[in-house]
This record gives structure tokens, sequence and C-alpha cells, in this order.
């Protein structure tokens, strides 16, 4: 027995410094996460002081590098999915016949992230000022939201659907409100569920090759630019496709599933140290079109960019965030500007709207009086992503504001339209080369039925911009 209890303990030990021990003959060097891997530490700072960081940084290094980590990994996760029926990544949810999706979804699946009435018109409000600013440059905005992948195929969900609050989704509201308000519209909601094939992979939380395609052709349609619909083109279907869900749940090691694959004649070129569709920006040029683009998409348009750059003669995609709008379209001066972005995102045009100066409003119907009582809160500052712009923003008390009111702000005499954020907020940029002078009298407006009145004003110095 004691032969048995020492051969087991001498076999554990063993097993437990193998991913030590292997590091030296087979480490591992690559990963399928969206990150660099950390380099070995040093015993020495960059001022030849001791690292104290050295044992922190070391078990990092390790965790990433040990041998055999990506197998031990897709062991762990496949134990855990065929055993259990669970996920072994809190990122990833593991659905029914092989399906998987993305956890970030789960609050639009379930309800619970279910904007209110007045969030809703604020969407759709940011979206007619920057399609304002836009027009008075002589360009125009497309608008398109991918849908999640379990708003179209929530069947696969496993026992969550017990637990739905709410079935009607954010972007379901989105084609009524936004036609309203005047914003071009590319419904791609509607485009999918109008078809009975299933257009997004079982193992990734995107579209495949076809439904891109049938996006790019409804964005094409919609901006009405002349375009090759590729329906001359006939797609091969290959087993080579490594979903990015299936890669953060299995590694290198999940199970490859079917893919249209089709062979565009590309004329269009990249330009710059372009590495592949993933990059945060991307500029092409030499498409058929004589129009340019300026697009800012997410990971869904990874898979439109191939098609789309051969339409236009420049064309400029950025993952940009927040949106540097004004500056990229002075920079670009481009035809058309494309906002794609997935349906999980869509509160970021309420937290985190683009940056343009914002829109001068008529004056007519506003009331001067001063207000009985500050009805609102102004913060006067920097915009950090930007030092060029100033940021006027701040809160309506809550209950004052109606589900589609609208904010303004006058700045010395001049008003203007502010983007509204989350449900009582407002927000809006101004070049700091445009205010002349200072202190500057700062009053916030509510116009509510054509009526306009003051509910807030203070005066600020250059001095009180807080960085």
């Amino acid at each position: 027995m004691k032969k048995f209890l020492r051969a087991f303990v001498i076999l554990s030990i063993c097993i437990v410094f193998i991913p030590l021990l292997g590091m030296t003959i087979r480490p591992t060097t690559t990963t399928t996460e969206n990150k660099a891997m950390a380099s070995f530490p040093t015993l020495t700072t960059k001022e030849g002081k001791v690292n104290l960081a050295f044992f922190q940084q070391f078990e990092k290094y390790f965790s990433e590098h040990f041998a055999f980590r990506n197998e031990l990994v897709f062991m762990d996760s496949k134990i855990q999915s065929d055993l259990f029926g669970v996920s072994s990544m809190d990122s990833v949810i593991s659905g029914k016949d092989g399906w998987l999706y993305y956890k970030s979804t789960l609050g639009d699946y379930l309800g619970r992230e279910r904007m209110n009435e007045r969030q809703l018109y604020n969407v759709a409000h940011n979206l007619s000022l920057v399609k304002e600013y836009l027009e008075t440059k002589g360009k125009k905005l497309l608008v398109v939201f991918p849908p999640n992948k379990n708003t179209l195929y929530g069947e696969n969900m496993p026992y969550y659907h017990n637990y739905i609050v709410e079935k009607t989704h954010n972007i379901e509201d989105m084609p009524e409100l936004l036609e309203r308000e005047g914003v071009l519209y590319g419904d791609l909601l509607e485009l999918f569920r109008n078809e009975e094939e299933v257009l997004y992979l079982k193992r990734d939380s995107h579209w495949n090759n076809k439904g891109a395609l049938m996006a790019y052709n409804l964005m094409m349609d919609k901006i009405e630019m002349n375009h090759d619909d590729y329906s001359s083109i006939s797609p091969s279907r290959t087993q080579d496709e490594l979903g990015d869900l299936n890669r953060m749940l299995y590694t290198f090691y999940g199970d490859k599933e079917l893919n249209y694959r089709y062979d565009l004649e590309e004329k269009a070129k990249y330009l710059g140290d372009y590495k592949s569709v993933e990059d945060g920006f991307i500029e092409t040029e030499g498409g058929t079109g004589s129009e340019t683009l300026l697009m800012f998409r997410d990971s869904f348009g990874n898979t439109l960019i191939p098609f789309i750059k051969e339409q236009y003669s420049r064309a400029w995609f950025t993952k940009e965030m927040p949106y540097g709008l004004e500056k990229l379209t002075d920079e670009y001066n481009p035809d058309h500007v494309i906002f794609e972005k997935v349906e999980r995102n869509l509160k970021d045009f309420i937290s985190r709207p683009p940056v343009i100066t914002a829109p001068l409003e008529e004056t007519h119907g506003l009331t001067t009086s001063e207000p009985a009582e500050e009805m609102a809160t102004i913060n006067f500052g920097s915009l950090e992503s930007d030092f060029d712009y100033y940021q006027i923003g701040g809160e309506v008390l809550p209950g004052v504001l109606s589900e589609e009111d609208d904010i303004l702000v006058e700045i010395n005499g001049k008003v203007y339209k502010a983007f509204h954020i989350g449900t009582d907020g407002f927000q809006m940029y101004i070049k700091k080369t445009s205010l002349e002078h200072f202190p500057i009298s700062v009053k916030i407006i509510l116009s509510h039925d054509g009526e306009k009145r003051i509910i807030a004003e203070n005066i600020f110095n250059e001095g009180d911009a807080s960085i």
C-alpha cells in the first residue's frame, strides 16, 4: 500500500510539473485570445533598479506560456461542454446542438437591456443630429445594426429562455424611430428574418459570408450606390471556418464549420501597413466607383470590407470609438458615411456619441425668463478623446423630461442642439477655437412641443474647464 501511495504521489508531482518543465522544449507561443502574450520579465527595471514586480509578472508569463496550455484548455472546455452542457468561459454560452453564443448578448436576449421610451428616442435623436451635420456638408449617412445571433436564432439557446422578461428587442423599434427622424436606415433584422436559411455561423458570433453579401447589397441599395451584386459568382462551400467563439472556448482545436467562399476579382488595394480586416483603421483605393466612403464599423465589418471596397474609388474603415466624425470628415471629405454597429452596442449612441460641433438651432419660441429653480446640472470641460474640443454636458432632474423633449444649449447667445445621454443627460461638443472670449454664459433650454424655456444657467471661465 505504501509503495502504491508513493508511486501515486510521485506521478501526481510529475504531472503537475509537466507544464513547467515542458516549457523548455514546447512552450505555448500562440493564442486565440485577442491580446499580446506577456513577455518574460526582467530582473531589473529600465532605470537599473530591482524589478519588485518580477514574480507577479512571471506568474502572468507562466499562465500564458506553460507547455500544452492550448491543449489543456481544449480538454477542459470539451469535458465541461460535452459532459455537463456548460461553458468553461464566462464570455461564451454553450447552446444546444453545438451552437455557441456571445455572453454579452444575453441582456438583450432576456429583455433586461431593454431601453425605455426616452432612451429609444434619444438614439434616434442623436443619429438625426449626425445626419443634419453631414447634410450641411453635402454628405449622405446610412445606419445599419447587425442583429445579435440569438435575436435571430434563439431557439438553440440553453435554459435561459425560461428567464425572458421582455420579448421585444431594442433593434425592433429602430426602423420607425429613425424613419420619423429622417435617418436613412438599412433594416438588417428584417432582411435576415425573411430568409429561411440560417445565415449566421453556429460557432461564431457573426454572419457567414453569404449573410455578409446580403447585408452588403442591402446597404449599397439603400445608399443608392451603383454596385456589383456578385450574383454572377457561384460560391464554393468549404469546411474551414474556426469561429471566434469556437477559438475562445477550444483554442485551435475546435470543430470547423462550413462557410461560403466568393472568388472576387479584386481591383481595390489596401494601403499602408495593412495586416488583416481586423485592423483598427483600413484605407483602400482603386474600386470601380467614383464616390468615396468613410465607414465606422465593428467586427461585423470584417466580412463587408472585401465587397464594399471594390465599389469606391477610396474608402476608409475605422473602429474608432467614440467616432471622431468631424475630424475624419474634414480630413477625407467622403461622399458617403456609414455607421455599422451590432445590436448589443446600440446604447453607445446615448453614452459616447460621435464627436461633431453641435448643429445650431433656430431660437423661435424661446422663453427668456429666468428659471424659477435650477432643473439641470451643467458641466464644462475638455473632451478627453480630443483636446481640440470643449464638452458641455449635465443631467436634467428626474421627472422633468417627457419622452420626446429636446435639450438645447445656449452659449453666448448662440443656441445649439445637444446630444441626449442616457435617459436624462445631455452633451454637446464645440471646438475651442470657436469660443472667442471668456467668460462664457451657458444656458440649458428645454424644447417641448415647440415651446422653449430655460431650465438652468451658469457662467464659466476658461480656467474652469476640467481635464
